[in-house]
């Protein structure tokens, strides 16, 4: 199974709206992103979001650029806010017949999920901006040896869109 973990596009600070929705910023970012799936080809058999607005929100503009209609992203148990990873993985399990799946939601789940599933050593640090994507083959979600596809950062993301 191919799994794609985008931490979500850049949100308005709390500050501003305590329920912390994609800035303009964040929105543009998303809809490069969106582009920028559609050129590399991507596609999914789910589209799994954490039920944070700004997770929402990212993972409805990618699903109608790459052609999804939106209510096809569904909110996923295991990418709530304190889930730990033990949780978001049993709750994954229900996808092990998927061959590809986006996942969207926070740090610090997101890079937490990424490390748990690349190495059985201490944490893996990645540096996951707004709007980054990253690309893991997984043979079996008990392993703890995916594979790093690719990681792709929003400023990179851009530049495939515009290409």
């Amino acid at each position: 199974m191919n799994l794609y973990l985008m931490q979500h596009g850049a949100c308005l600070p709390q500050e501003v709206n305590s329920n912390q929705p994609l800035s303009p910023v964040g929105q543009s970012q998303m809809i490069a992103t969106a582009q920028a799936m559609r050129v590399m080809g991507l596609w999914f058999d789910a589209l799994l979001t954490s039920p944070r607005s700004a997770a929402v929100q990212t993972s409805r503009i990618v699903a109608e650029g790459l052609g999804y209609a939106a209510s096809s992203v569904t909110a996923f148990a295991g990418l709530e806010p304190g889930v730990s990873i033990k949780i978001c993985l049993e709750e994954l399990r229900v996808c092990e017949r998927y061959q590809s799946v986006f996942l969207c939601g926070e740090l610090p789940l997101i890079a937490d999920l990424a490390s748990h599933l690349l190495t059985s050593g201490p944490r893996l640090s990645l540096a996951l901006e707004g709007g980054a994507l990253l690309a893991i083959g997984v043979n079996s979600l008990n392993s703890r040896s995916g594979s790093l596809r690719w990681l792709l950062q929003g400023p990179q993301l851009q530049m495939i869109a515009s290409s």
